[in-house]
C-alpha cells in the first residue's frame, strides 16, 4: 500500500498514489507498507531511486542498512512493535532521503509511526518537506523507545519489590515456589524486551551519526542539524538507562534463581535431618527384629512398651539437638 503525504499551505494532506505515477506538488513522504513490486516499481520510477527488498532491509552488515547511492540515502533502523503483547518485535524500516520527498519502506505497523501519521495531518506547519518528517519520524520512534524503557523500569522495580518482600517461615513453600517461577518467566520476557530496545537504539544512534556527517557535507540548514545532534544526544542516553536496566534485570534474575536454590537446599535439609534423626531409632528396631532364640527382652512382661518408648526416646533427642542448633 503507498500513502503520499502532500504539503499544502504548510499542512500535510493524505492521498492515494496518483495513477498516472506522477507526484502531486508539495509531495513530503511517501509511506510503502508492505509494497507489492508493482507499486515498488511505481515509486522507483516516481523519484528515480531503487528500493531495497525485504531481505536486504533485514540484513545485519552496517554498509547494507546505512549508504548512498546518487542523491539518495537509504538509512535502515530496528523498530519495535508488538510492545505490549506477550511477543514483542522488531522490524526493519528504511527510510530513503531523497531531494524530493522521504520515502519510508517498511513490512509491519510500528506505533510510533502510526501516531505519527495521524498526528502530522492535525499540526499545521511542522512537516513542510521530506527532512521535516524524517525528523520527527525519529523523534516519534526515539518518544516511543523512552516510553517503553520507562515502563521496562516500572516493571523492574515492581519485580524487585516481589522478591525481596520479607517472606514468612511458616509460608506456603509450594506457592512461593510457584511465585519464583512466574517471576523468572516474567524477568525472561523483560530481558528480551530489553535485549531488542538496545539493538533499535544502536541502529538508530548509527542512522544519526550518518544523518549528522551528511549534513555538515551537504550543508543543510542549521536547524536541520540542531536537531539531529539532539536526537543523537537523546539516543545516546537511552542507551546508557537501557543498558542499567539490562545490568538490573541480570541482578534480579541471579537473585532469584538464588533464592529458588536456597529454598530447595532447605527442602534436601530437612530431609537430610529427617533421615539422621531417624537412624537411632531403626538401629534400635533392627536389632529386637532379630530372630535369635536366646533373647531376655523376650520373657518379660514390660519390653514391648520400653522398646517402644527408647526408640521414640532417640528419634526425638537428635532432633531437638539439630533444632537447638539451628540445622532446622
Amino acid at each position: 500500500m503507498i500513502t503520499v503525504y502532500a504539503s499544502f499551505d504548510g499542512t500535510l494532506s493524505r492521498s492515494d498514489f496518483p495513477a498516472s505515477g506522477r507526484l502531486p506538488e508539495g509531495t513530503a513522504w511517501i509511506d510503502l507498507f508492505e509494497p507489492t513490486p508493482d507499486e515498488t516499481l511505481a515509486v522507483e520510477r516516481a523519484l528515480d531511486i531503487e528500493s531495497p527488498t525485504r531481505e536486504e532491509m533485514q540484513e545485519i552488515e552496517l554498509s547494507s542498512r546505512i549508504y548512498r547511492e546518487g542523491d539518495a540515502s537509504y538509512l535502515t533502523a530496528s523498530v519495535l512493535y508488538n510492545v505490549n503483547t506477550t511477543e514483542p518485535a522488531t522490524t526493519p524500516v528504511t527510510f530513503i532521503r531523497t531531494p524530493r520527498a522521504l520515502v519510508t519502506v517498511r513490512f509491519a505497523e510500528p506505533a510510533a509511526i502510526k501516531s505519527f501519521a495521524s498526528r502530522a495531518l492535525r499540526v499545521p506547519h511542522a512537516y513542510p518537506s521530506g527532512d521535516a518528517v524524517l525528523i520527527g519520524l525519529l523523534d516519534a520512534v526515539i518518544d516511543r523507545a523512552a516510553d517503553v524503557l520507562e515502563m521496562l523500569a516500572g516493571k523492574l522495580d515492581e519485580l524487585s519489590r516481589e522478591i525481596f518482600r520479607v517472606r514468612r517461615a511458616l509460608g506456603n513453600v509450594s506457592a512461593e515456589a510457584t511465585d519464583l517461577e512466574d517471576v523468572v518467566l516474567r524477568l525472561g520476557r523483560g530481558e528480551d524486551l530489553t535485549s531488542r530496545m538496545q539493538d533499535s537504539l544502536l541502529s538508530l544512534g548509527r542512522i544519526l551519526t550518518f544523518l549528522g556527517q551528511a549534513t555538515q557535507e551537504q550543508r543543510a540548514s542549521k536547524d536541520f542539524r540542531q536537531r539531529v545532534k539532539t536526537l543523537n544526544r537523546d539516543v545516546h542516553d537511552l542507551q546508557e538507562h537501557a543498558a542499567v536496566l539490562a545490568h538490573k534485570g541480570n541482578f534480579l534474575l541471579d537473585a532469584t534463581l538464588g533464592l529458588i536454590n536456597i529454598k530447595q537446599t532447605n527442602i534436601i535439609k530437612i530431609f537430610s535431618v529427617a533421615s539422621v534423626a531417624m537412624m537411632p531409632p531403626t538401629l534400635l528396631a533392627s536389632i529386637w527384629g532379630m530372630n535369635f532364640k536366646h533373647m531376655p527382652e523376650l520373657d518379660v512382661w514390660w519390653a514391648y512398651p520400653v522398646a517402644i518408648g527408647v526408640m521414640v526416646v532417640s528419634a526425638i533427642v537428635p532432633y531437638l539437638y539439630f533444632k537447638r542448633r539451628g540445622w532446622m
